[in-house]
């Protein structure tokens, strides 16, 4: 508790360029807050978005004290950057922030003239995400004595915020037609596995598009039920956990591809949970708590899967007296 009050008094002596740096985050944040507030309270798929800014800001929290070193800390010795790798770097991030300021500024305005929250939406959080990581690379150029920075130094700083920066994509749906066009794909991957598998094990049944026609009645695999929904919300799940518990990024970028993963696969056990449902107990049977349920479960059993995951990828082989000390 003493160390975490002792960081927080230590954030005081940051640059001047550093604060206004993270106070416009914080501004831009809230702002978004408010903006995609509507679609968290009225699609229950990105409910999940009212956690999105305090999950960011407690990976912000929990990393501060490697801020307040990389700030404190000199330069290291011998970490010399090409002049031209330095400059490529700058133009790079000088774009994102140029024309991410750009799209922000124009698709706010296009959103108060027309007040759709579709595409103006999508486009403003895309804008304040690359915004937000060019923020974060220019604060790193110095330290509290002046001191430069090296650009390997830099862009080491800067994946600190890769998280804080880019969990907000996943908080918001993106253009409708790109949408529809993942939502129709992984509808026929559903219903083709399920359909297969029911006919495999003897079931008398039909298939003629995203509709099962077993004796009980008709059964449309509809949009929730292509795994769409769900596949954001692990994904999100994914990322935290990632940023929160893995320190390689070899490890991170593994738990967000299993999170991915664990979501189709549990939601094809979802849809033949369902559709094994419908065929005894008749196609009305599966609405309501059924059908609430089972897409719960898919959520549940992706979260449960991936602590596990994270479990193993902390598993240190080398024995704890051979291990290297932390530097």
């Amino acid at each position: 508790m003493k160390a975490s009050s002792d960081t927080l008094s230590k954030v005081k002596l940051l640059p001047l360029s550093v604060k206004l740096y993270a106070g416009v985050y914080l501004g831009m944040g809230a702002t978004l807050c408010v903006l995609l507030s509507y679609i968290w309270s009225n699609r229950l798929d990105y409910s999940f978005g009212y956690l999105v800014p305090f999950f960011a800001l407690y990976i912000i929290y929990d990393r501060l004290p490697k801020i307040m070193a990389y700030f404190s800390e000199p330069p290291k010795e011998g970490a010399k950057s090409p002049k031209i790798a330095c400059v490529f770097c700058d133009l790079i991030f000088g774009a994102a922030m140029l024309f991410g300021l750009i799209g922000y500024v124009f698709f706010a305005w296009l959103f108060y003239l027309s007040q759709n929250r579709g595409t103006p939406a999508f486009v403003i959080t895309f804008c304040f995400c690359f915004i937000s990581l060019a923020m974060a690379y220019f604060a790193s150029e110095t330290n509290i004595g002046g001191e430069k920075k090296s650009l390997v130094e830099r862009l080491r700083f800067v994946s600190w915020f890769i998280f804080p920066c880019f969990i907000w994509i996943v908080a918001v749906p993106t253009f409708g037609a790109v949408e529809e066009k993942i939502s129709l794909t992984l509808l026929g991957i559903v219903a083709d596995v399920v359909y297969h598998f029911m006919d495999f094990l003897g079931y008398i049944v039909m298939l003629r598009g995203n509709v099962y026609n077993p004796e009980s009645g008709s059964v449309g695999v509809a949009d929730a039920c292509s795994g769409i929904r769900s596949l954001t919300a692990c994904l999100f799940a994914g990322s935290f956990l990632a940023a929160a518990m893995l320190n390689k990024l070899w490890k991170k970028i593994a738990l967000v591809l299993l999170s991915m993963v664990f979501a189709f696969f549990n939601n094809i056990l979802r849809a033949l949970f369902l559709s094994f449902w419908a065929y005894e107990n008749g196609a009305d049977s599966i609405g309501g708590f059924v059908h609430d349920a089972a897409g719960y479960f898919v959520l549940a059993m992706t979260v449960i899967g991936l602590l596990i995951m994270v479990a193993i990828f902390q598993i240190n082989p080398v024995p704890k007296e051979f291990r290297e000390p932390r530097k």
